[in-house]
């Protein structure tokens, strides 16, 4: 066995990679859905849409999703399997904390959970996928 052998490849039509990048186009998507219509993005998330305040923090949000996507995309392309992993496994940290913030602010606990939970389950789902070791290549 040669330690220096090059680390495994992860292709682009993966599972993991394709999810990945599913979850990298959602972000993008709630980025731009924020900046498009922000009314609906904030009933979507779970913000009270009574007023404009809301909307400097689902520019604030939109900036962060779209930095997001970016990070996820930009893994997936020079195909670092791990470093994607550990990057949405430390992402789940987001939606859990939208959930709360969510709920502090009047939505129901089956809201927050529907909504937000979702992306929480989805993320550690993924990350375990993407940090379980990957199966040797044989040489051709």
């Amino acid at each position: 066995m040669n330690p220096n052998a090059a680390p495994l490849s992860w292709k682009l039509t993966s599972p993991t990679a394709l999810f990945t990048l599913l979850l990298g186009a959602f972000m993008l998507f709630l980025s731009l859905r924020a900046v498009a219509d922000p009314i609906s993005a904030a009933r979507g998330f779970g913000l009270p849409d009574s007023g404009g305040e809301v909307i400097p923090w689902l520019h604030v949000k939109a900036g962060r999703d779209l930095g997001l996507a970016l990070a996820m995309f930009a893994l997936v392309a020079i195909r670092q399997r791990q470093a994607a992993g550990v990057f949405v496994l430390a992402c789940v940290v987001m939606p859990t904390v939208d959930a709360l913030t969510v709920m502090h602010g009047g939505a129901s606990l089956a809201f927050a959970l529907a909504v937000h939970g979702s992306l929480v389950v989805y993320g550690v789902v993924l990350a375990a996928a993407l940090l379980r070791p990957g199966r040797p290549r044989q040489a051709a």
